[in-house]
């Protein structure tokens, strides 16, 4: 019993998209509204520089988007564990239009985010959850010194990448040396050309390892990951997604545009359970998903997934993985398709490319209890090899053309050729078919009234006036 209580502790922890350590936002104490009303430019532009952590909303009347987010913009300023940090600040357009007009702010709903006075270009989360970890994330520090890996996996899951790096401290302090050495030789060298020269130079080093984590931490992912930092024992310097001792690596080759690459394709966990907030997520990304509806309460089902499929995962990282609980949203593709099991024990598959905003739908239903683990893997690994045939929908004929031509997959300059071929298609068409031929008068009866202009029929009318 306490073994199988432990399991699915740790498949939480695994497959949740929430790093654990945003427990601590829900444990938080709450108080009043704390945001403030801003009424001038200059104290706007006040608040920003003399504070760490500020977020601004602005937004007006007649704004049904503004309504909706202002009460859970206000909410969020109760939380303590944030107010503490951020100042939640509030512009309302239409009484302080002149506020909006200096700040150049024309469009409403809109929102900024200045993290020690830098501008942090990041949307702000439609719901309060969401909302809640942006903030908190923005607001610590993405790079952790790790003591042990268990610790770090504790408070910040199994999807979170360790930096392994040769010698930190050491690195550090060269740095340090090599950024005062610079400093130096630009004081005793004010020459433009040299001045120039040197910094050409600089921009075509290549940046090393724990510089370019730092950079992208802090730029690149600064709203998606926590990055762990350790250093090395096999004096290889690398990148590590642990995924519940399914790693994939990276090792530094000198390049960081790769390192990105690398997180990018990892961005998100081998399994996850797919909410609303995964597919929004999804809706601005090119990946496909691959979701299980089902129950996954059943031990079997809990099983499959979590060992099989997660194992399918871990070789199709192209792909995203995940499953929906039935029980809990049974409406998530609502807008898109409905979803009716009949039984516990099936398994519903479905592929949604959002390229494509297009999804396939596998019928029948899986069955765990008339099919074994392997022949449901086996059917899915089958479907997966042979995806671009699939019956893919998206509810319209005219996007299901546009993705029958493959539009959405092709450069702007290859769907500007077929746009011109389809039109010139047309265009023969109608040449071919539609001879001008067809338009004489003679092949069809039109009867003209013929008009006499004589004099003598034109009498004139006589307008009485009323007396």
């Amino acid at each position: 019993m306490l073994s199988k209580i432990f399991f699915f502790l740790v498949i939480k922890v695994i497959f949740s998209r929430k790093y654990p350590i945003y427990d601590s936002i829900d444990q938080s104490k709450r108080g009043k509204k704390k945001t403030i009303d801003i009424i001038s430019s200059n104290t706007y532009v006040d608040y920003v520089k003399n504070n760490n952590s500020v977020v601004s909303f602005f937004f007006s009347d007649y704004c049904p988007e503004c309504e909706e987010f202002l009460p859970i913009f206000e909410e969020a300023s109760t939380y303590k564990i944030l107010n503490k940090k951020w100042l939640f600040l509030k512009v309302d357009c239409s009484r302080s239009g002149h506020v909006c007009m200096d700040l150049g702010v024309e469009q409403y709903p809109y929102n900024e985010i200045y993290v020690k006075s830098e501008q942090v270009l990041v949307e702000l989360p439609k719901d309060l959850d969401p909302l809640l970890e942006l903030l908190f994330k923005l607001s610590t520090d993405p790079i952790v010194r790790i003591k042990t890996k268990e610790e770090f996996f504790k408070k910040y899951g199994y999807y979170s990448p360790i930096i392994e790096v040769e010698k930190i401290k050491e690195k550090e302090e060269k740095k340090i040396k090599k950024e005062e050495n610079d400093d130096d030789d630009d004081k005793e060298d004010n020459d433009d050309k040299g001045y120039i020269a040197e910094e050409g130079n600089k921009e075509n080093e290549d940046e090393d390892f724990l510089t370019c984590i730092k950079r992208i931490a802090h730029e690149e992912f600064i709203s998606t990951f926590y990055f762990g930092l350790t250093e090395t024992k096999d004096y290889k310097e690398k990148i590590v997604f642990d995924n519940g001792n399914y790693p994939v690596g990276y090792l530094w080759d000198g390049v960081c545009q790769n390192a990105i690459d690398f997180l990018k394709a990892n961005k998100y966990p081998l399994l996850t359970k797919v909410d609303k907030y995964l597919l929004a997520n999804l809706d601005d990304d090119s990946r496909t998903l691959v979701s299980l509806i089902t129950y996954p309460d059943n031990e079997k089902i809990n099983r499959f997934i979590h060992s099989s499929f997660k194992n399918l995962a871990y070789n199709n990282r192209k792909y995203v993985f995940g499953y929906v609980n039935y029980t809990e949203d049974p409406d998530i593709f609502n807008n898109s398709f409905i979803v009716k099991l009949n039984s516990t024990n099936e398994i519903l598959l479905v592929i949604n490319k959002y390229l494509e905003r297009s999804h396939y739908i596998h019928y029948p239903v899986f069955n765990i209890e008339k099919q074994t683990g392997k022949e449901i893997l086996k059917n899915i690994e089958v479907l997966l090899l042979n995806i671009s045939n699939l019956n893919f929908e998206t509810g319209s004929k005219f996007q299901d053309f546009i993705n029958f031509l493959g539009l959405n997959d092709m450069t702007t300059s290859k769907q500007v050729i077929v746009i011109v071929v389809l039109i010139l298609i047309c265009l023969g068409c109608v040449y071919v078919f539609g001879s001008p031929e067809d338009l004489d008068d003679d092949l069809y009866d039109y009867e003209y009234e013929e008009e006499d202009q004589s004099k003598e029929q034109l009498k004139p009318v006589e307008i009485k006036k009323n007396e």
